[in-house]
């Protein structure tokens, strides 16, 4: 008798002891997922916030450039604040995305450049070299707008002669490849990566490596061999194309329709 009351003590804890881990894990899986949900949360609202702060900052900049022809130049002026408008409708179509299609994203730099050939009097060139087959992939809002004005800042702007900046873009296991170049002066001897960044290009760094993680790679070195300087920034970041057709509708059960 006094055995089976033993066992059914036993019993019991046991019973009582499955059921408390049993609520324990699920406790812990539920914190684990609003840990996760408050991470992705905030990770969204700092990607927001470095996406808003490049507008103030190239708002400034376009307003100053132009400025410079409002009274020598009225009907330049006006034809720049017609492209900027154009710019900021874009800007705001794609207010919401951390990514936009690679083709929209140079169409909007067209309209920059637009405004920076009035700026330097048409000593300034864009050339672009993008693979057909990269057009749609998707890249960081807005991501290229601060590396060519970097370009035109302390590449074009320091000489006195014309100018030309390239963009460049192809695909390659599963990467994008994406580098932005010049043929100013060149980076100073001292200059170094670490602490060599300004607002726009710091922003570009953490916007990258909370999109992308280690999956992506931000470089600014001098172009190898030119004797006349030049500046290559190159991104390397997964090659993510939109999903369509049956790649969206396993997306929407849980599929990944991204190319890797």
């Amino acid at each position: 008798m006094a055995s089976i009351v033993v066992w059914t003590i036993v019993g019991a804890a046991l019973a009582l002891a499955a059921a408390a881990a049993f609520t324990y894990r699920a406790d812990l899986k539920n914190r684990q997922k609003r840990i996760a949900e408050l991470e992705r949360l905030l990770g969204d609202a700092r990607l927001d916030a470095l996406r808003t702060q490049l507008h103030p900052h190239f708002l400034f900049n376009a307003l100053n450039a132009i400025s410079a022809h409002v009274e020598r130049d009225p009907r330049t002026a006006r034809w720049m604040l017609d492209r900027l408008g154009t710019l900021l409708r874009m800007s705001l179509e794609h207010a919401r995305e951390h990514e936009m299609p690679l083709e929209r994203e140079l169409t909007f730099i067209t309209c920059y450049i637009d405004l920076q050939k009035a700026r330097f009097d048409n000593r300034l060139a864009l050339v672009t070299d993008v693979a057909p087959d990269v057009m749609s992939a998707l890249v960081p809002s807005l991501i290229l707008q601060p590396l060519v004005e970097n370009a035109v800042r302390h590449g074009i702007a320091t000489g006195s002669s014309a100018g030309q900046i390239a963009i460049r873009a192809h695909r390659n296991a599963g990467m994008l490849h994406l580098t932005v170049t010049d043929d100013g002066p060149g980076l100073p001897a001292d200059w170094n990566q670490d602490d060599g960044f300004g607002v726009g290009l710091s922003n570009t760094r953490e916007r990258l490596e909370r999109l992308y993680g280690k999956q992506q790679r931000f470089e600014i070195t001098n172009l190898a061999g030119e004797k006349s300087g030049g500046v290559q920034v190159t991104l390397t970041l997964p090659l993510h194309l939109p999903a369509t057709g049956a790649d969206a509708a396993r997306t929407r059960i849980g599929g990944d329709s991204r190319d890797s």
